[in-house]
């Protein structure tokens, strides 16, 4: 047995030793995956069966890495090729983005009173679309909305209403998993 097991093992280099051209690079390279349109993500509207509630669906977008383009990419809603593909906004028509400061990890976003005709399931998902593309900006923990620069009272995934700044974990079930489903048990039929 210990001849065995001696045969089996991997002998140490003394010295360093040049690695042959074919064997160079095998380890370490990164799979790659299909081209993207852009380095920033914002948040959109996913088309939902009948029997489903409404979530929102990253997609890429090649703007400036600031809050501002980042933020009015958003605001512009989805492109032709987004709008064929089913995605929509519940951002309503007219938003404009005041101001975006960051201080801390609070992004705090000012934007023109145009909310008033949503109706409180549109207005959650709105929201939930500025929170949830303003955490994917780099150093945002929470966002705090304003209208016209005033603080406002909004409503966060269960339905209350809060004036404290409002994170992604505020919506659960808003956002759309990456993850894939999860494979049926196989049974004995199987």
């Amino acid at each position: 047995m210990a001849l065995s097991l001696a045969g089996c093992s991997i002998e140490v280099d003394e010295t360093a030793r040049p690695v042959p051209e074919n064997e160079r690079g095998q380890l370490g390279e990164q799979p790659t995956g299909d081209e993207a349109t852009g380095s920033n993500r914002v948040f959109l509207l996913a088309p939902a069966a009948v029997d489903q509630e409404a979530r929102l669906r990253s997609v890429r977008r090649d703007v400036p890495s600031d809050a501002e383009g980042i933020l009015n990419s958003l605001i512009d809603g989805p492109n032709s090729a987004e709008r064929e593909a089913g995605l929509s906004s519940n951002l309503p028509d007219g938003l404009e983005l005041n101001s975006a400061r960051l201080r801390g990890r609070i992004l705090t976003v000012s934007v023109n009173d145009v909310f008033g005709e949503l109706t409180s399931d549109a207005l959650r998902i709105a929201v939930a679309q500025l929170v949830a593309t303003s955490n994917e900006i780099d150093g945002v923990e929470s966002l705090r909305l304003q209208i016209d620069n005033e603080n406002q009272v909004w409503p966060i995934g269960n339905g209350q209403n809060t004036d404290r700044p409002l994170t992604i974990y505020d919506y659960p079930g808003f956002v759309e998993s990456s993850q894939p489903a999860y494979p049926a048990i196989p049974t004995a039929n199987s």
